[in-house]
């Protein structure tokens, strides 16, 4: 198939294109009248769409719903429901009471999982009988629509906001679909923003949030790459959905070449797929910071369900149901096992399924809780092992929680007897390699012979310790980088070259002590415990603290992100809090006398250290602050938050130094985290799982750091020698050496000598001119603000290693071009603040130095200093911004009146073609254009009309009635007829619009609008109306001359009155 590379082609109807191959009927909505939506039938091979009959789905632009396939669906899904029993139902699901966007959406998500009732089937006479608004068992039973060009009222206004494509189960809006073309520098990021401000994410009125009160999931698209979210998610939680499960890549496109928006169509908007997604696979839950979010599950997540249901379905023994489930850590394991319980559930033959799991998690406890309630159970916790085998020994189905860490080795390892033979029971393993987990699991493959195991692990499973079968689902640490779902880890070795102090004394005490001992219990005693005092030492830990300090203050700190140190022992983490607060108090005396670097230390100033390490019955007393429950709880909290924030619960973010012994090593999800220092030699699946700590998705974290002081590196080695060849491979390239990140560092500054050598540019350097004349061209000005934000994340990675330092200077030249051409062609994509803190603090000083301060916009096109600081440039760089500034200002205020800036809009093509490369007539040309946009409709012929507040209704009537034809054109008694309208109209609008709270009234609204159509029709057949003017129009004497006028405005009388209300917003609001 061949089509243009353009927004609508290329993405918005591509993308209908295939939703119809998967059977959705499509349409495109004029955007004029709300009433008019045509059908697409086909595509040509160019992808121009081919249109049938036109259909009527509403009335209004006011409305979000497809109330009339709201109502047909209900009736063919519930075949006994009568009229108004419908109007009840719909005024149910249209009403929710909420008092916000996100109760809104759940309280209608749960409607419809949940569906509804009315008071009787009156053909049967049950009572209280289920409504259901989705036949989730029929997919083919539901209507699916996708409308392009969806245009709605921003609510409260006669402003609008058009998605590019809204798709609709049984009428109601589940999907809204934002299209950018590739071409442009940041097309997923400006799609993002867009559909932001359709639902009001950005803290204004930009939108209409009745419209995503049904959403399911929001998808931002360049058909090269396609992503999605939901209405709470921030930009950097947008990710591909990159499998088409159950589709291959061959039923996507038989062609070959297959992207990202064909592979999402078919993995989430398939009829199947997309019903599945709302009905399993969405949940509602807090954040690591104790915000409510909705989440849809991520396609490995959705894959992994499926491939175990088929499983459990197709296998004949307990061995062939079962298997492993690696997922990496930060990939969501906990909600896949939520998911796999719904999708179980909502499976007839798997109802009386016992399911056991086996975790020590304890928000997998409380999410458990929460699903159990949608599938109709309760979970049993059982906190021994005698409850244990009590709800084992039952048929019962439910959902049984074994929570380790509650149970006693000693019973773990006592024989179980066999308590169920059932084949009914799935057990869940979490994290299946831990050792209490394999004692457990022994006992439990004997109390339940029969039983299906799945074991979930975030780190492969040894070559040697594949006992509970074959993979199931893989989505290792790579892919999940890829996918942006984790960021990549960078480790670096740090070297303490401290010396205990007095060595002959150490050894003195240890055979004093040690006396009694064999000489292997001594070497034993001695390898394990010189090291440990060695770590304990007071020295050796104040010398790595204020490492830790420096590192910390300089990388991590400046960008607003947390650390965490591991220690040997909870002695260690106790002198390591001491330490790190002494060595905070320095390095803030420090910068009180220079700081250069622009630290926030205010914020510093408040940065807490704390500790959280588990507690023993014989502790002294000075460990006892640091082993309390609700002072972990708190730090935890803390640790979670970004600094500058504060919880409902009056808990601050200031907790930036998280120091631990065993406790939050695992198993802990903190976004905030982006380094962790290793000051304990950890082995095996744990060193895998601490390092993962650092690996969560932030805005503005390129990377997590790990900072090893105790060669781990080598652990690592070791504890990647277990696993099969293709699993170490997979690790080791996302667990990179700092020399790595240099390295892609010298790489990306290379592709930035590339592109100026490629567009003609020897020695950049010094023709900083010349750099910002070619980002004239908005294709290149995109590829430059590319490769600038790849060059700024190296540099954000490696700074302030010595190895960056040599690449400043280009960081702020290349900040100048940015911000200097940001200036010129008004684009606020070339802005410096997209940057992290840490280069945004280098560039900006430069920036105000040379005279740009990123923090002022561009100077507006009518003040008068905008000439005086366009005539310090050259003629090329002056027509160039002239030109920018005036497209600017017209489309900032193209609403205001827009048959005015129309004429201008179309003067300055011709004047731009016509006077191509002659920059010095430009300016002339251009100057004189903006003189005129200065005095505006004042230099015109007004008619006794307000120049600015009512000859924009005049412009726009003679604009929709006699099209492009100038006002000098049009015969004196046209124009009498257009001034005489133009009065009546303006008297009416006035009069209406002084109602209290006209604009809050949609209906008051309406009626006006009604009235406009009234008078436009009076004015051209005094015995007209909407009804009887084919009637009469024959008959009658028009007040026109032109046969056409009367034709024109009766076919258009809808699109004028439209245009005219949303007009009468912007100029009698008060």
């Amino acid at each position: 198939m061949f089509y243009k590379l353009d927004e609508e082609h290329y993405v918005e109807n591509s993308f209908l294109f295939h939703l119809q191959r998967l059977g959705w009927k499509i349409y495109r909505q004029n955007k004029d009248n709300p009433e008019d939506t045509k059908e697409i039938i086909s595509f040509t091979s160019s992808l121009e769409p081919e249109y049938g009959k036109n259909q009527k789905f509403r009335e209004s632009f006011n409305e979000v719903i497809l109330e009339g396939v709201l109502r047909e669906s209900l009736k063919r899904i519930n075949p006994w429901i009568e009229d108004d029993q419908i109007s009840e139902v719909v005024r149910r699901i249209t009403t929710p009471q909420a008092n916000s966007l996100l109760e809104a959406n759940k309280e209608i998500h749960d409607l419809l999982l949940e569906n509804t009732s009315v008071s009787e089937n009156r053909k049967t006479g049950e009572k209280s009988p289920t409504v259901k608004f989705i036949d989730f068992k029929n997919p083919d039973n539901n209507s699916f629509i996708a409308i392009s060009q969806f245009k709605v009222n921003i609510t409260g206004t006669e402003k609008h906001i058009v998605p590019d494509l809204v798709l609709f189960v049984n009428g109601l809006p589940l999907v809204v679909v934002e299209c950018k073309s590739p071409a442009i520098a940041d097309p997923i990021s400006e799609a993002i923003t867009q559909l932001m401000r359709y639902c009001n994410r950005r803290g204004a009125i930009e939108g209409n949030e009745k419209l995503f009160w049904y959403n399911l999931f929001l998808v931002a698209t360049s058909n090269q790459v396609a992503k999605y979210g939901t209405i709470t998610s921030e930009y950097e939680h947008f990710v591909e959905w990159k499998d088409p499960y159950p589709f291959s890549l061959s039923d996507v496109n038989p062609d070959g070449n297959v992207t990202s928006q064909q592979v999402l169509i078919h993995g989430m908007l398939s009829k199947e797929n997309l019903l599945d997604l709302l009905h399993t696979f969405t949940i509602f839950k807090e954040d690591p910071k104790s915000k409510m979010i909705k989440v849809v599950a991520r396609y490995q997540q959705f894959r992994a369900v499926k491939k175990m249901i088929k499983r459990l379905k197709e296998g004949k023994t307990p061995e062939e149901r079962g298997g492993i489930v690696w997922h990496t850590q930060g990939s969501g394991k906990s909600l896949t096992m939520m998911f796999m319980v719904r999708e179980l559930y909502h499976n007839p033959e798997f109802g009386n399924y016992k399911v056991v799991f086996v975790t020590d998690r304890r928000d997998l406890e409380k999410q458990l809780n929460e699903t159990s309630r949608s599938v109709g159970f309760t979970v049993k916790l059982a906190r021994s092992i005698q409850e244990l085998k009590e709800l084992l020994k039952t048929d019962t189905p439910e959902l049984v929680m074994a929570m380790v860490h509650k149970f006693q080795e000693r019973e773990l390892k006592g024989e179980f007897p066999v308590l169920n033979t059932s084949l009914n029971i799935l057990i869940m393993i979490d994290e299946a390699h831990r050792t209490q987990y394999k004692l457990l699991g022994a006992n439990l493959r004997k109390a339940l012979p029969n039983a299906t195991k799945i074991a979930f692990t975030g780190t492969p499973i040894e070559k040697t310790e594949m006992t509970f079968g074959d993979y199931i689902d893989k989505y290792s640490i790579k892919q999940a980088v890829e996918d942006g779902v984790t960021v990549e880890i960078v480790y670096e070795g740090r070297v303490h070259s401290a010396e205990l102090s007095d060595e002959e004394a150490a050894n003195a005490k240890f055979e004093d002590v040690f006396k009694d001992a064999d000489k292997n219990t001594k070497r034993m005693i001695m390898g394990r415990f010189t090291w440990r005092a060695y770590l304990e030492a007071e020295e050796v830990i104040r010398d790595k603290a204020r490492d830790m300090i420096q590192h910390y203050i300089t990388h991590i700190f400046p960008n607003g992100f947390k650390a965490q140190v591991v220690t040997v022992s909870r002695l260690a983490a106790i002198r390591y809090k001491k330490a790190l607060e002494e060595a905070l108090k320095e390095k803030i005396s420090e910068l009180e006398k220079e700081n250069n670097s622009k630290i926030d230390l205010e914020t510093l100033k408040k940065l807490e250290v704390g500790v959280v390490i588990s507690g023993a019955q014989n502790d002294p007393p000075e460990y006892h602050p640091y082993t309390d429950p609700n002072e972990h709880e708190r730090i935890i909290k803390s640790f979670k938050l970004p600094f500058d924030k504060v919880d409902e619960n009056g808990i601050s973010g200031n907790v930036g130094i998280l120091v631990v012994q065993n406790m939050l090593i695992t198993g802990f999800d903190a976004p905030m985290e982006q380094v962790m220092y290793l000051d304990n030699v950890i082995k095996g699946h744990n060193l895998l799982q601490a390092i993962a700590r650092v690996n969560r998705v932030y805005k503005n974290k390129s990377c997590g750091f790990v900072v090893d002081y105790v060669g781990v590196l080598k652990h690592l080695k070791e504890a990647l020698a277990i696993y099969t060849d293709e699993d170490i491979e997979e690790i080791s390239e996302v667990v990179k050496n700092k020399a790595k990140s240099i390295d892609e560092l010298r790489y990306v500054h290379n592709l930035i000598e590339e592109f100026f050598e490629k567009y003609g540019i020897k020695n950049w350097r010094q023709n900083v001119d010349e750099c910002i004349d070619i980002l004239l061209d908005e294709q290149v000005r995109n590829e430059f603000i590319n490769l600038v934000r790849k060059f700024n994340r190296s540099m954000d990675e490696v700074l302030p290693d010595p190895a960056a330092l040599k690449y400043v200077t280009d960081l702020k030249i290349l900040a100048f071009i940015k911000e200097s051409a940001r200036n010129r062609y008004r684009d606020s994509k070339l802005s410096v603040k997209d940057a992290s803190n840490k280069i945004r603090e280098i560039v900006e000083e430069y920036l105000i130095s040379q005279g740009v301060d990123p923090k002022i916009p561009p100077t507006p096109l009518l003040e008068d200093k905008f000439l005086e600081k366009l005539h310090k440039n050259s003629s090329k760089a002056r027509a160039q911004e002239l030109q920018s500034a005036i497209i600017e200002y017209i489309d900032e205020h193209w609403e205001e009146d827009p048959e005015f800036y129309e004429r201008f809009s179309d003067r300055l093509k011709r004047l731009l073609e016509q006077y191509k490369e002659n920059w010095d007539v430009q300016c002339i040309e251009l100057e004189k254009m903006r003189e005129e946009l200065k005095k505006g409709r004042e230099a015109e012929e007004t008619y006794g009309f307000d120049p600015k507040k009512e000859m924009p209704f005049f412009g726009l009537l003679k604009d929709k009635i006699f099209g492009n034809k100038p006002v000098t054109e049009l015969s004196d008694r046209e124009i009498d007829f257009l001034v005489s309208l133009t009065r009546d109209i303006i008297e009416l609008i006035s009069r209406e619009t002084q109602t209290v709270d006209f604009w809050e009234s949609l209906s008051k609204q309406k009626r006006l609008k009604s009235y406009i159509i009234s008078h436009l029709l009076e004015k051209i057949s005094p015995s007209a109306s909407q009804n009887n003017y084919e009637s009469v129009k024959e008959d009658e004497e028009v007040y026109v001359t032109s046969n056409s006028i009367p034709n024109i405005i009766f076919s258009r009388r809808n699109e004028i009155a439209q245009r005219l209300l949303e007009l009468a917003y912007h100029h009698f609001r008060k």
